[in-house]
């Protein structure tokens, strides 16, 4: 997911481990695109790649406006959105009780395997 958001230009992409502090998903991604043909094309991207691996989605929603698109795979929770929805919404607040175990922001990357 994340490689396949980052080969379409994804930006502050950050993966949390919900699962630590929630029953609704193990992970959750986050990612900005720039305006709602790139969140579109980032999530166009990420559906496909897992297709490939034989892993569709339970539910895609938001993909007509593009503004926030929540991609659920059960076990992971994909959020693209634009930069101000982001702002707006704050997930990475919501869920500070998480641990992160991905982040890529303003060029500085912090991660370990999941």
């Amino acid at each position: 997911m994340i490689k396949a958001a980052e080969e379409k230009k994804g930006k502050d992409i950050v993966a949390l481990e919900i699962g630590k502090v929630s029953p609704i998903a193990d992970y959750m991604v986050i990612i900005t695109g720039d305006v709602p043909v790139h969140t579109k094309a980032i999530c166009d991207e990420i559906t496909q790649k897992l297709k490939e691996m034989g892993i569709i989605p339970t539910h895609v929603e938001g993909y007509n406006e593009g503004r926030w698109i929540a991609i659920d795979y059960g076990d992971i929770m994909v959020n693209i959105f634009i930069p101000e929805l982001r702002e707006y919404y704050n997930l990475e607040w919501l869920w500070s009780d998480a641990p992160v175990v991905y982040s890529k922001k303003e060029g500085k990357d912090e991660h370990r395997d999941i």
